[in-house]
């Protein structure tokens, strides 16, 4: 399956640079699996419809959301995948604790500010909670008396 949205040569490289990982970590093949990216892709293209019409930086502002989405959709797994510390005989070292789900939401919520970006979106595919503020009353007043 072609990719619709990550078109450029250099995605696998921007998304490991958003996770802070290398290629060995995280290979091409992890990134391009079919319940990464075409996902990430699809909730996109769900959310954007008009996503092939979008020129100039309305483009840019899908492509981005598109490397946070992918990045997104990894982060929550790479706490059980990456070693946290390596010894040997002549250095051993221990990576920073990073809290990868917490890294996954930031990222989504990065991806959903690019879409909300776009000046086609209305409301950015996302449905706020209606609220309702309701004005002073006179009960107070009534058990008073």
């Amino acid at each position: 399956m072609p990719n619709k949205i990550l078109t450029t040569d250099t995605y696998h490289e921007e998304i490991r640079s958003r996770l802070g990982v290398s290629e060995g970590e995280v290979p091409d093949t992890q990134i391009d699996s079919f319940s990464v990216l075409p996902i990430a892709e699809a909730r996109l293209i769900r959310t954007v419809p008009n996503y092939a019409e979008l020129i100039g930086d309305d483009q840019i502002y899908l492509y981005g959301a598109a490397i946070c989405a992918v990045a997104a959709m990894l982060a929550p797994s790479l706490s059980g995948r990456l070693k946290q510390s390596m010894k040997d005989f002549d250095f051993s070292y221990t990576k920073q604790t990073v809290d990868w789900a917490a890294m996954g939401a930031a990222l989504q919520a990065e991806a959903d500010g690019l879409i909300g970006l776009i000046s086609t979106q209305t409301s950015g595919g996302l449905t706020a909670p209606t609220m309702h503020i309701a004005g002073p009353t006179r009960a107070k007043e009534r058990w008073q008396r």
